[in-house]
């Protein structure tokens, strides 16, 4: 190989942060190799900084493609290290590579991001990331939404090429010298064209003046126009980092006061855009967005005044736009959204009569759209306006006037309804308007109308929602309190029981919650009336010593909990997996139905682990195991139903193996084992169940070898490699590597001549189609394998 002398660029990073124009080109040059490479269809995998080598005269090499492979069409890569690992550096690989997904040269792009980051701030972008103009001050906001558009989770956000990406660095990187640039190449083109048309010298000398000054006004122009055009892109992918990205991984661990100081570096941002676009109605509506996003994230802080003069900003914005095109019914939709956020606003702070002018103005606003559009969302607009005029005069004690305005929402959404009759949304808003109707009868004590219009919000409710869900216990406890109140005592006490289940249910899942705990104090004041229009006083008596406990908890937590927002998060995670599990209940045998309730009920324990722990996390994975025991004791052998818990049970698995304990690991790797094994039986042509039956035995492998027993996970193997066999001629038999990739942990435990014969018997499983048949994965996993056997 070529001797470099030099250093390389960790070495160089090791002794300080680098100036502005030495990290741009290095990028610069880093990307031209990897420009070079991709154009041979080759994909690094390893981009860091320890790889970037700098010549003595400041040149850089891109180095180690050990771990590099060769594009190949719907080809998912292989890893080449043991099962559960993953290809390339951490810090610097793309979220494809860490979950094992199709790799790509957007991959390798995601990991120039990385570096491009840690040179302009000195740091890497972990976990939740401000962009790099705002961790160094010396760095243009230009370089943000490049930086940011590659470090996009979704590949297909990224730039098109990595040649994009280097384009859109230098363009951020120096504008000026850019647009000098342009300009030699446009004067030069002008020569060019002059030394071809001689005889136009004359008029170009004669009317010299008026010539520079059209061909200045022109560059002017489009100069204009691409200012225009990157502002717009620039805007849209900062939002849309802001809107999803970010905002998850903020949500997700309730640190909002980072994204408060991300969205008042993109306010700066979109305030100077907004200017230098000449106040257009499109960069109105886009200053508009980020001021709402951070109206939000301030509003759930406490921040309420400056939430809501973010909120009548963006109004002010997005009238200007609806008044520069009066008749286009998208700005007259987007002022509809604008007054409904501030209006929504003022009734969480309880702003009641302003709430109500918001609500006014946001009904006129939504008639105006309606004759300029037949959209059925128009009509929608305007239901949703007088919910919101109805909604603002209950909290006034306006309540007849409160009762028309839902009468006259739901009169415009039955009409929806009857044009549209399968549309669950609009069926949803119209049931909902019962529970309205029915608190405003419980204010004027009419009890039998409350009745009414809370049996027909339950019985929607218990239609559509899990029976042990949040939403099921709040619809159950409101139609037996007005069960009670209209002496029905006997006819509540069922309702009153599962819907205190469900709620000790979920404040032992949100101890402290603040919100979890009222509710379960509701409950239970209710069942104490029932019990004593009954006469049994011993039962009201004991609900009642019940209920003291509680108002004890919510006597500890503070008003303003600082892990409100978690709770919040939390709260979303789990009415997401309890409507899921009551999907997968009603279709236990659906395998997309376990599979998705799987993936939700791991969103669940990872929110847990990080707003309470490891020992939450473990218990939160327990009591799922509990839920699907009664699905797996009915389960058909021929079925999906193994499914779901076997990706619990690996969940679960995975939290003991972190801490180390792997006794109590090992039972629930084999029961998982059992579970997915008999799932491929009844499922033979599954090309999802090796690759899970991989990688529950790896984990189960490694439990043997932490103990001293490699000659057990020997067996496994050996074992599995028969079992796996006779589906080997699988159209897709991709797994077949991933089942070869999974084996090297246990050869490296084993002595010698157990390990040859391993080896020799994983040799013979990836050859079973024949070598001529065996994909490229299966190529490399075997080269891989004959140099552990050789060593």
């Amino acid at each position: 190989m070529e001797f470099i002398e030099g250093r390389d660029l960790a070495q160089k990073l090791a002794e300080g942060k680098m100036d502005l124009e030495a990290a741009v080109q290095v990028m610069t040059e880093t990307c031209e190799a990897v420009e070079f490479a991709h154009s041979k269809g080759i994909i690094h995998r390893d981009i860091k900084p320890s790889n970037i080598l700098l010549t003595a005269e400041g040149k850089v090499k891109l180095a180690d493609f050990g771990l590099a492979l060769l594009m190949e069409k719907n080809l998912e890569l292989s890893r080449l290290t043991m099962g559960g690992t993953t290809l390339g550096t951490l810090e610097y690989a793309a979220p494809e590579q860490l979950a094992h997904g199709q790799i790509s040269p957007a991959s390798d792009q995601y990991s120039l991001g990385v570096l491009t980051y840690e040179l302009l701030t000195g740091e890497l972008p972990r976990g939740v990331f401000d962009p790099p103009s705002v961790r160094n001050s010396d760095v243009d906001p230009a370089f943000d939404a490049v930086v940011l558009r590659a470090l996009q989770s979704d590949p297909t956000r990224r730039f098109a090429s990595v040649s994009d990406f280097k384009s859109a660095l230098l363009h951020a990187a120096d504008r000026r010298v850019q647009q000098e640039r342009r300009e030699r190449e446009l004067r030069a083109k002008l020569a060019q064209r002059a030394r071809v048309a001689i005889f136009f010298i004359l008029i170009s000398l004669l009317t010299a003046g008026t010539a520079i000054y059209a061909w200045q006004a022109k560059r002017e122009a489009n100069e204009k126009r691409l200012l225009a055009e990157t502002a717009t892109k620039e805007t849209e992918d900062v939002i849309q980092f802001l809107l999803t990205d970010l905002r998850r991984r903020l949500e997700t661990t309730g640190n909002l006061g980072a994204m408060e100081a991300v969205l008042e570096r993109a306010v700066v941002h979109f305030r100077k855009k907004y200017e230098a676009a000449g106040k257009s109605p499109q960069s109105a509506i886009q200053l508009a967005d980020v001021l709402v996003i951070k109206g939000d994230v301030i509003g759930v802080r406490g921040l309420r005044e400056e939430a809501d003069a973010l909120y009548s900003e963006a109004l002010t914005l997005v009238k200007e736009a609806r008044d520069a095109a009066p008749s286009n019914p998208a700005r007259g939709f987007r002022m509809v959204e604008a007054l409904r956020d501030r209006s929504e606003h003022r009734m969480a702070c309880s702003r009641f009569p302003e709430a109500l002018t918001d609500a006014r103005a946001l009904l006129e606003e939504a008639r105006r759209v309606a004759t300029l559009t037949t959209d059925p969302a128009a009509s929608r607009a305007v239901a949703s306006a007088h919910l919101a005029i109805a909604n603002a005069l209950g909290y006034t004690q306006e309540l007849d006037e409160s009762s028309r305005e839902y009468l006259k929402a739901r009169e415009i959404l039955g009409g929806a309804l009857k044009a549209q009759p399968g549309n669950q949304q609009i069926v949803a808003e119209f049931a909902a308007i019962d529970m309205s109707l029915g608190s405003l009868a419980e204010a004027k004590k009419d009890y039998p109308l409350m009745l009414e219009h809370f049996t027909t919000w339950y019985d929607f409710v218990k239609s559509t929602q899990p029976h042990d869900g949040n939403a099921y216990s709040h619809a159950a406890v409101r139609l037996a309190h007005a069960l009670v109140l209209n002496h029905r005592a006997t006819e509540a006490l069922p309702l009153l029981t599962e819907a205190i289940h469900i709620a000790e249910a979920e404040v032992a899942a949100l101890p402290g919650h603040r919100g979890s705990l009222s509710h379960l104090q509701w409950c239970m004041m209710v069942f104490v009336m029932a019990q004593t229009q009954r006469g049994d006083v011993g039962s009201a008596a004991e609900m009642q010593r019940r209920i003291e406990a509680v108002n004890a908890a919510i006597s500890a937590t503070p008003e303003d909990d600082a892990h409100a927002p978690q709770d919040r998060v939390a709260d979303r995670f789990q009415k997401a997996e309890q409507k899921l599990f009551y999907e997968l209940k009603q279709n236990p045998e659906n395998d997309a139905a376990q599979y998705a309730w799987a993936m939700s009920s791991e969103d669940l324990g990872k929110h847990t682990e990080a707003a309470q722990g490891l020992d939450a996390a473990m218990k939160h994975y327990e009591r799922q195991l509990a839920k699907l025991e009664p699905l797996l004791s009915a389960a058909p052998p021929d079925t999906w139903w193994n499914l779901g818990a076997s990706y619990t049970l690996n969940r679960l698995g995975e939290l003991k193996e972190r801490t180390q304990a792997w006794p109590e690991a090992e039972p629930i790797f084999r029961r998982s084992l059992e579970l997915r094994r008999l799932t491929l039986a009844a499922h033979p042509g599954s090309a999802r169940e090796p690759r899970n039956i991989a990688s529950t035995a790896t984990r189960l492998a490694r439990c043997h070898i932490a103990q001293n027993r490699p000659d057990e996970a020997h067996s496994l193997w050996r074992e599995l490699l028969a079992e796996l066999q006779p589906v080997s001629g699988s159209p897709n038999f991709e797994w077949r590597a991933l089942v070869a990739n999974s084996i090297p942990e246990t050869l490296a435990a084993l002595q010698p001549p157990a390990a040859r014969e391993l080896a020799a018997a994983t040799r013979a499983f990836l050859l079973a189609p024949g070598e001529e048949k065996i994909s490229a994965a299966e190529k490399q996993s075997l080269a891989e394998l004959e140099k552990l056997a050789a060593e």
